[in-house]
C-alpha cells in the first residue's frame, strides 16, 4: 500500500482546498436501540461509517465505539447528536484517543435508552 502525503486537498468539482487536517478523521451514525432508526436495525454502526469498527453497550445511555486508527491525542473536537422514541434526547461524549465514549442523557440528566443518532471527530491521527 502506498502512502500520498499532502497539506491540501481539492475534491473533484470544487473551486477551493482545504486542509487535510480539517478532513473528518471519523464519522458514524450508530442505532443502540431496539427500533430501526435511519436505515439502521437495532445495536448497529452504520454502513457509511469511516474510521470505526465497532461499539460496545456500555449500559443504559451508554456506549463506546473503538477506532480503527487513533487520534494523535485527546485534544479534539467531535460533533454528537441523538434521537429517541421520544425526540427529547441530549448526547454527551467523552473521548479517548483510541475511542469515543457517547452517553446519552435526557432533559433531567438521567441516562437515557433507545438512542440513534450520528457523531463526528476532527483532528489529526496518530
Amino acid at each position: 500500500m502506498s502512502t500520498l502525503k499532502v497539506t491540501n486537498i481539492q475534491a473533484t468539482g470544487e473551486t477551493t482546498s482545504r486542509a487535510v487536517s480539517g478532513v473528518a478523521a471519523a464519522h458514524f451514525g450508530f442505532n443502540q436501540s431496539t427500533t430501526t432508526y435511519f436505515g439502521m436495525s437495532s445495536n448497529t454502526l452504520s454502513s457509511q461509517s469511516f474510521n470505526v469498527t465497532s461499539f460496545v453497550d456500555d449500559g443504559t445511555g451508554q456506549m463506546t465505539v473503538a477506532l480503527v486508527s487513533s487520534m494523535a491525542n485527546t485534544g479534539y473536537t467531535y460533533l454528537s447528536g441523538a434521537i429517541d422514541t421520544n425526540n427529547t434526547r441530549t448526547l454527551y461524549s467523552l473521548s479517548t484517543a483510541s475511542s469515543l465514549t457517547i452517553k446519552s442523557n435526557d432533559g433531567d440528566s438521567s441516562a437515557a435508552q433507545d438512542s440513534a443518532g450520528w457523531s463526528a471527530l476532527l483532528g489529526d491521527l496518530a
